[in-house]
This record gives C-alpha cells, sequence and structure tokens, in this order.
C-alpha cells in the first residue's frame, strides 16, 4: 500500500493493542503489532485512502467487501475477535472448561504424532545407530570448540563496553541492571509522598498452575 506522510508516521507508532481472543499467527500478530494504528485510522476514516488498495481495504474494514490481502485478513481477524468474557467467576469458570479441554485435545494430538513418529524412528534405527557412533568424536569436539569460543568472544564484548557487529556477529553490549530496594523505598515514600508521582505499576497478570492428571 501506498502510504502519505501522514500515513507513514502512524505505521512507525509500534505496540498496537491485539485482543487475546483474536485468533492470528505469528505473521498477522507482527503486522498488527506494526501497523495497527495506521489501519485503525483507515478503518475509521480519521485518514483518507490514497490508493486502490487502501481504498479496497477501507470497504473491507466496513464490511462490504471480503477481505484478501494479509493487511484485511489480518484486521477482520483482530475487529472480528471474540469479545474478551466477564470477570465473575461463572465466566471464568467456562474459560478454564474451555482451556482443559483445548489442551486435552492438543495432549491427544501431540501423543498421537509421538506415537507415530516413534514406529517411524523405530525401522531407521540401525542407520541412525550407526550414523550417531560415526558422527559421535566429532560432534562432540567441535560442539566443545563452539561453546569455548563463544565464552571467549562474550568476555572480550564486555570488556570491549560497547555494541560491536563483525562478519554477520552482532554482539549487543547490555548495561548491568539496576535494581531497587522496593520495601526501602516505599518506606521513603511514606516520609517522601512526592516520589508516588513517578511510580508506575504493571498490568496484572496470572500464573496458570495444572493439577496433575489422575
Amino acid at each position: 500500500m501506498g502510504l502519505s506522510a501522514e500515513q507513514t508516521a502512524l505505521t512507525r507508532r509500534p505496540g498496537f493493542p491485539i485482543p487475546a481472543t483474536a485468533d492470528v499467527n505469528c505473521v498477522e500478530r507482527d503486522l498488527l503489532t506494526r501497523h495497527g494504528y495506521w489501519l485503525a485510522a483507515l478503518g475509521d476514516g480519521s485518514l483518507d485512502p490514497t490508493t486502490a488498495e487502501q481504498q479496497q481495504f477501507v470497504r473491507v474494514a466496513r464490511g462490504e467487501a471480503e477481505p484478501r490481502s494479509a493487511f484485511e485478513v489480518a484486521w477482520a481477524k483482530c475487529r472480528h475477535a471474540p469479545a474478551v468474557p466477564e470477570g465473575g467467576p461463572l465466566e471464568l469458570a467456562g474459560c478454564l472448561t474451555q482451556l482443559i479441554a483445548a489442551r486435552a485435545t492438543a495432549a491427544a494430538a501431540r501423543d498421537e504424532h509421538r506415537s507415530r513418529r516413534e514406529a517411524v524412528l523405530e525401522r531407521l534405527k540401525p542407520e541412525l545407530d550407526a550414523l550417531d557412533a560415526e558422527y559421535a568424536t566429532r560432534l562432540a569436539d567441535t560442539g566443545a570448540e563452539a561453546t569455548r569460543s563463544e565464552l571467549v568472544a562474550r568476555h572480550a564484548a564486555v570488556a570491549y563496553g560497547s555494541s560491536f557487529k563483525h562478519a554477520g556477529v552482532h554482539a549487543v553490549f547490555i548495561r548491568g541492571r539496576v535494581s531497587w530496594d522496593a520495601k526501602g523505598l516505599e518506606g521513603y515514600a511514606d516520609d517522601h509522598p512526592e516520589v508516588r508521582e513517578h511510580r508506575r505499576v504493571g498490568e496484572p497478570s496470572v500464573s496458570l498452575r495444572f493439577e496433575p492428571a489422575a
């Protein structure tokens, strides 16, 4: 799609929020993350389309045409994603029930794949054993040398103190992480409440723990 200066600025705004229920693959997720604000502006009329492709996208966004291009398909999946259920216990219980069923289906598929794969490998086992024996020493020696070389390179990059690129390898220098005593800072903030305006609280998250199957 051809882009105007205003549209180009929107495409450079990253981090478009994608609904958790959107059935998008990794390519579509990346496309929406990078270009979602631009697509939203086209879709809601904040930006006027400047090319035939953009005009077609607007028609798709309005439900006047079926999605075909990668942009159109990704946007349709994003906008037609099911709503996130309310946060009550019944809604959460329903979501967890669906999760258990989905995991069971996925586990069954994995088990079937593993079983069939092992049957194929069993027929090839003599050839594989011979191949493993032939390469065992070579793989061990070359792997050890690669590991040693990587360790030396990492120490050299730390000593250099800055990112460095050479021969297709980019050694990215990352400074040591700065941490703070959260408990001590909370106590300090009690006596100096003005510092609380600099306090940031992240989004809540959930850890799911599954009980072993009986």
